[in-house]
This record gives structure tokens, C-alpha cells and sequence, in this order.
């Protein structure tokens, strides 16, 4: 299916927030929703959006209840996550493609909504973004290229961009769509009727506060589920605090230079998005540009109308 582009946000659009994951700190979410009215917007959060069941915002249900009732209604032009933590998958069983298919919109978030904006992408043939949200990056404040990638991109002002990277791990041009997004969350997918579709795409992967050895981990997992092979590309975000410890520790960099320095299809490092300091909005489900050897991404086209 044809990816459906949703319409480009507008200043004094009503913006849902939900939290269809890990529960949310009151100042957070307050910091967040304040920086949003003070961009122009109109923000409603979702109903429960305050409820804590241990680690997560409230029950499956009711958080997947209020996902779809903001595709559902016409005066919600977007839909912003609060934050990650865990619980996304949970919802995959609980939602109705064809409803959210019916009224595309802006969708945001990253970290463990990373398998919602795959079952987006995938299910329902939807453009999805991955990037800041509101009781977080949000919340502290978007500057700099952070804040143009988000509102340019967002608003329709930005329809193409080139961003450089920090490293060459196999030279190679590709055109493609992106997806991808949390290495740690994506992994858990495999084996399952929501497993991340990678044939022909280029991936893009980061993670945050996993040791060396699990990261090898993880990605000798999708490459033996054969989720490396076929992928037009392969860009690395950020991986934050993922340092080894002790002499005989192996080093992120080490790994992905030794797992990919001699496949067939080009593969870069230290893209500013993820959980670093800096996090580039990245649409999914628009075509791309990879070039290995220049170290470069671009967007080829607008991910809204």
C-alpha cells in the first residue's frame, strides 16, 4: 500500500498528547504541554493520560482507547507521545487499522514507540515520525537544529534536508524509505505478529543504557532473523550511555564496524537522533537518500501535504 501522508500541522491546531507507555511525571508533562502553547498550539491530553499502574501510564485498554480516539476526531490535527519507557506493544492487539488508516495524522514519539510507529508505518501504510516528545525533549526545550527539524518538518516548511554523519561503515548510495528506531524495543518484536519489516528499507537504529555485549546481542538477533539482509541501508543514531567497562569491554564503535564493515549495502554512524543530546525529527515511510561514502542522509520529499 501507499504510504498516506497527513496533513501538515498549522499554528492554533489542537495537538492530542497521550502516553501510551510508561507513566508520566506530573512537572514533565506540565513543562511539555506549556512549551507546545507557547509554539502556537492547542494541546488536549488524553483521557487518563495521569493514571500509573507501576511503570506504566494506566491500563492497556485505556491507553489504547485513547490513541484511537484521537485518530478518530476531526479537531485533533496531531498526536504527540509523552514519552517511552515500556508498554507500547501492548497496545498492537487492541487497535483497528482500518480506523486509523481512515484519518491520517501527525504521529510522534520514539524510544519504545518505536513499535507503534513501525505497526503505523506497516499496518496502516501511514508516514510516522521519530522525534522529541513532550515529557522530554519538549518539555526541557527544543533549540537549534532539533527545534528546525521538528516544527519545519512538522509545519511543511522543511520538505527536504541533507544532515550530515559522523562516520563511513560501508560506502554506498541508496534511495529508500526509513524506519526503524529503538534497537532494544525493535528486538523484542521478532517472533511475534508485529516483527519489524526490513526488506528493501533503510534502518535506522539507537538505544540508550545498554551495555556493549547486549548490544552485539541484539543485533546478531536480527541478523539471524535475517533482518539484515535485504535492507537497503543501515544508519546508527545515538547510543547513549552504552560505554563499555573494563579492559576487557568491546566498544559500540568496535562492534558495528566488525558486524558490517563488509556487506552488501551501505552502512554510516553517529546520526544526531535517538537519545542524545541532539534528536532530529526522522519521517518514516518517505523516500531517502543514503550516501555512505559522503557520510550524508537526505529527505527527498515531504512526509506531509
Amino acid at each position: 500500500m501507499a504510504p498516506l501522508k497527513p496533513p501538515c500541522l498549522k499554528k492554533g491546531a489542537k495537538i492530542g498528547v497521550l502516553a501510551p507507555a510508561g507513566s508520566v511525571q506530573d512537572g514533565q508533562l506540565n513543562a511539555g504541554v506549556n512549551a507546545l502553547l507557547r509554539a502556537g498550539f492547542d494541546i488536549e491530553l488524553a483521557q487518563g493520560i495521569r493514571e500509573r499502574k507501576g511503570y506504566l501510564a494506566g491500563d492497556k485498554e485505556k491507553r489504547a482507547s485513547a490513541l484511537l480516539d484521537f485518530f478518530q476526531r476531526d479537531d485533533v490535527k496531531a498526536i504527540f507521545c509523552a514519552r517511552g519507557g515500556f508498554g507500547s506493544i501492548q497496545l498492537l492487539p487492541l487497535l483497528d487499522a482500518k480506523v486509523i488508516r481512515s484519518r491520517p495524522k501527525i504521529f510522534v514519539g520514539y524510544s519504545d514507540v518505536s513499535v507503534l510507529l513501525n505497526w503505523l508505518l506497516h499496518k496502516c501504510g501511514l508516514v510516522v515520525f521519530h522525534g522529541p516528545m513532550v515529557a522530554m525533549e519538549i518539555a526541557r526545550g527544543l533549540e537549534g537544529r532539533s527545534e528546525d527539524f521538528f516544527w519545519g518538518t512538522l509545519l511543511g516548511e522543511k520538505r527536504q534536508w541533507k544532515v550530515k554523519v559522523a562516520e563511513t561503515v560501508r560506502p554506498g548510495v541508496v534511495e529508500a524509505e526509513m524506519l526503524g528506531g529503538c534497537l532494544s524495543t525493535i528486538v523484542t518484536t521478532l517472533g511475534t505478529p508485529y516483527e519489524i519489516k526490513t526488506t528493501g528499507k533503510i534502518l535506522f537504529l539507537e538505544d540508550v543504557g545498554e551495555r556493549p555485549y547486549r548490544i552485539e546481542r541484539m543485533l546478531t538477533h536480527l541478523q539471524m532473523a535475517g533482518k539484515l539482509e535485504g535492507i537497503a541501508g543501515l544508519v546508527f543514531g545515538s547510543f547513549t550511555d552504552c560505554e563499555g567497562e573494563g579492559e576487557r569491554e568491546r566498544e559500540v564503535k568496535e562492534i558495528i564496524q566488525e558486524l558490517f564493515h563488509d556487506v552488501s549495502y551501505p552502512v554510516v554512524a553517529g546520526l544526531a537522533a535517538g537519545h542524545g543530546e541532539e534528536n532530529l525529527l526522522l519521517p518514516f515511510g518517505v523516500k531517502m537518500r543514503l550516501d555512505g561514502k559522503a557520510r550524508a542522509l537526505y529527505l527527498l520529499e515531504s512526509p506531509v501535504v
